[in-house]
């Protein structure tokens, strides 16, 4: 069974709702144009699709807030959003993970949606990176942006000890990996190296922001991601 560190509530940090909500948010590090969209669409267009988190939640045992953060991230939470990769759907699922995971149709939100954390749950529990729950988690996410062989890749040149690899010395290599390294093309400057980077971290901000709107005082950083 997955267990993630879940969220302290706001009871023991002493907080109002309000409180955690206006913290999270100073701390975030998105712009302020990020943080209103964000803010926009989670009133706009996630509530259709809440239970469908919910019960994704339930099935693989993943915490809702960490695939609905993963979902913003891949689509903003739109079930129609593709990319000229050819992935598709609230979770961005590839046609192989698709058939991988029993995905019949990438634009139906309900099977997207539980697809996606079948495949996320399935990288977790395949994933011997690192030497803590935190590094195991964003290793898992980098896995989900970047692909896990690439990460195992990345690990096995750092240590033929890849429980010991932890998160920070993948990404110090990931920062020096060109993208052809991956047979993947970079973005002008952006690498795909960084961007997985970056993926993590955005998840991590709309995971705090999603915690702090249904009234959970996230975690300091390093004791989830």
């Amino acid at each position: 069974m997955i267990i993630l560190i879940s969220a302290c509530g706001f009871v023991e940090e002493k907080l109002s709702c309000e409180d955690i909500l206006e913290n999270t948010y100073s701390q975030s590090s998105l712009n302020n144009f990020e943080k209103n969209k964000f803010k926009d669409l989670l009133s706009l267009r996630y509530p259709e699709f809440d239970v469908m988190f919910k019960e994704a939640s339930e099935e693989t045992n993943i915490e809702k807030n960490l695939l609905a953060a993963i979902s913003f991230q891949e689509s903003q939470w739109d079930p129609r959003a593709k990319s000229s990769m050819g992935v598709r759907g609230m979770m961005m699922v590839t046609l192989e993970t698709a058939a991988l995971v029993g995905v019949e149709k990438r634009l139906n939100p309900e099977q997207n949606i539980k697809g996606g954390a079948k495949y996320f749950a399935m990288l977790y529990e395949k994933n011997k990176i690192g030497p803590t729950q935190s590094d195991k988690l964003s290793t898992t996410l980098a896995s989900y942006n970047l692909g896990p062989t690439n990460i195992i890749n990345v690990a096995n040149e750092i240590s033929n000890n890849i429980e010991k690899v932890s998160w920070n010395e993948i990404k110090d290599k990931l920062k020096d990996i060109e993208s052809s390294e991956f047979n993947l093309t970079d973005n002008g400057s952006y690498t795909r190296g960084q961007q997985a980077i970056d993926y993590v971290n955005r998840v991590q901000d709309y995971y705090r922001l999603l915690s702090a709107h249904s009234c959970i005082a996230p975690k300091d950083q390093l004791t989830f991601f």
